[in-house]
This record gives C-alpha cells, sequence and structure tokens, in this order.
C-alpha cells in the first residue's frame, strides 16, 4: 500500500522528536495498560515500546535549510495512547530526549479521513505535524510506525521517524522455520535545503536466524501538499544482517546509499516486524521508519 502523504510526521512516534521542551498538554487517564494488540482498543490508556530515529536542524524565516544534523537512533521509546469511544484521543510519548504529549482536550487533532491508511495529527498551533499507519486501515495487529517534524513554527526544527508496539518476547521467537513480511516505509530525505517525505514498499526474509530487508520504489513528497515530488531509486536498498535476540540489525552499503537497518520483531509469534533506518548519498540524508506483517506462514 502507498501512502497519500499530507503532511510531516509519525502519530505515536513524536517524542523521539523532541527538542527536550514538554507539553503542557497531557491525557487525563491515570491507568495505564500495557498494549496487548492495536486492533480495536477500549476506552483507556495503553502503553507500547518501541524505536526512532530523529535529527535536529535549522532552517531561514522561508524553511529552506541551513544546516542538519546527524539522525541518531533510539532503540527503547515509549508511548502511551488514549482511547475514548474507540477513537484516539491522547498520545504521551517519552523518550531520552524529553515528553510530549499531545490531546484533543488540547485542541489538537488526530484525523483518520485525510491520509489512506493512516492518521494525520496536527498539534493546535500547527508547530506539529505527524502521520503514522493507522493499525486497523493497514493491516497491522501489533504495531504502528510513521515519521514526523516539529518546530514548524521557527527555524530551529526536529525530523524524525520511528515504530512502536507489542514486541515479541524471547519465548515466543520462533526458533525454526522461515517468514517473508511485506508492508511499507515512511521517511524523510535531505537533498540541498530541502526537506521532504518519503515512501517505499519493504519486504524482510527471515530464517530467524538471518535477515534480508528490501526496501523499493521509493518516492518522494512535499511535506506540506502530499504531493509526489519524484522518484528516488538511489534510495532503494537491499541488506542481509543477523538476527538477535527479538531483534534484528544490517548494514546498507549499495554503492549509492551507505548507512543500517534496526529492527523488532511484534506479537506472539513474530507475525509482524517493524524498526527504523538511516543512510547517506552524495548528496542526501535519508532516514524513516517501517512495517511489514507476515503472509508466510
Amino acid at each position: 500500500m502507498k501512502y497519500v502523504l499530507v503532511g510531516t510526521a509519525a502519530l505515536a512516534l513524536l517524542a523521539a522528536c523532541s527538542d527536550g521542551k514538554t507539553s503542557a498538554r497531557s491525557s487525563s487517564s491515570s491507568a495505564i495498560t500495557p498494549l496487548t494488540d492495536m486492533t480495536s482498543p477500549e476506552d483507556g490508556t495503553y502503553r507500547a515500546n518501541g524505536m526512532a530515529v530523529s535529527s535536529g536542524y535549522t532552517t531561514d524565516a522561508a524553511g529552506n535549510v541551513l544546516a542538519f544534523g546527524t539522525p541518531e537512533t533510539e532503540s527503547d521509546i515509549t508511548a502511551d495512547m488514549t482511547y475514548e469511544g474507540g477513537e484516539l484521543s491522547a498520545v504521551t510519548l517519552t523518550t531520552s530526549k524529553g515528553t510530549v504529549s499531545l490531546s484533543t482536550a488540547g485542541g489538537d487533532s488526530f484525523d483518520v479521513s485525510t491520509v489512506l491508511n493512516g492518521i494525520l495529527a496536527t498539534s493546535a498551533d500547527g508547530d506539529v505535524m505527524l502521520v503514522a499507519a493507522d493499525p486497523t486501515k493497514g493491516g497491522y495487529s501489533y504495531q504502528s510506525f510513521g515519521a514526523w517534524q516539529s518546530g514548524l513554527n521557527g527555524t530551529s526544527r526536529v525530523a524524525g521517524a520511528g515504530s512502536i508496539g507489542v514486541r515479541t518476547s524471547e519465548s515466543q521467537m520462533p526458533t525454526s522455520g522461515t517468514a517473508s513480511y511485506y508492508g511499507d516505509s515512511l521517511g524523510h530525505v535531505i537533498t540541498g535545503d530541502k526537506v521532504e517525505m518519503t515512501t517505499s514498499y519493504i519486504a524482510v526474509d527471515t530464517d530467524f536466524d538471518t535477515v534480508e530487508v528490501y526496501s523499493s520504489d521509493t518516492v518522494t513528497a512535499d511535506p506540506v501538499t502530499g504531493a509526489i515530488t519524484g522518484d528516488r531509486s538511489d534510495l532503494d536498498f537491499y541488506t542481509a544482517g543477523s538476527v538477535s535476540g527479538t531483534g534484528f540489525g544490517a548494514d546498507i552499503d549499495t554503492g549509492v546509499l551507505t548507512g543500517s537497518v534496526n529492527g523488532q520483531f511484534y506479537g506472539d509469534n513474530a507475525q509482524e516486524v517493524g524498526g527504523t533506518f538511516s543512510g547517506s548519498t552524495a548528496d542526501s540524508t535519508y532516514f524513516g521508519a517501517f512495517g511489514a506483517v507476515d503472509s508466510s506462514r
């Protein structure tokens, strides 16, 4: 599936893009329940864990990029998601960079109609825009992933991407057999003075000892209008790596793009995978997050 990109960002992953500032808005729920699936949560607040990759950057008054930092990967973020009437009403994300909260009670919006198979979240003041896979519409039972930007009202901004979900435990990991996962990615590419959103198709093959990751058909989109701006086949990649515990990692070196992939198995039988990637070419910095579902078992 291809997402219609109508804004920049990522639901359940905003904290990783925080510049350390904490929003005054927060969820009103005090009881937090560990997330067990993402299909149809009942009213309440649920916690999921995951990973993220993000970088700060500066722009001029017109939004042209002046300087962009090296994307940093974080392996353990938390997302507390509150549902009311079956709809997402608040999210609080915590990372080493701080805590950020968005809530409909504070005037923030969670739009499930504008983005195909996705959720578009926007702060009331327009400073943050984020888009993530809608688990129900996208066919994900144990995860979500997406990409975001914050600081849009000023010249000091953050772009990032991340993956959260119900992590497979050590005891639940398959020890034999093979699996093939298919899904999508959302991310960013910075080329010259421009930041654009990206999306690609993702495939992951594994025998639960080694892993192969394919990202193909990468396209870019304008971060404000969502209009497709071009193909970026130079950002497509294939890599092979190894499984360790309930996750996996691999280095990217296509001869054009160099970087790395970090992944995580989700679900009680590793039914899904998600993760982050980052890399660079001679003229671009590229990073994002992905999710995929096993179609072979």
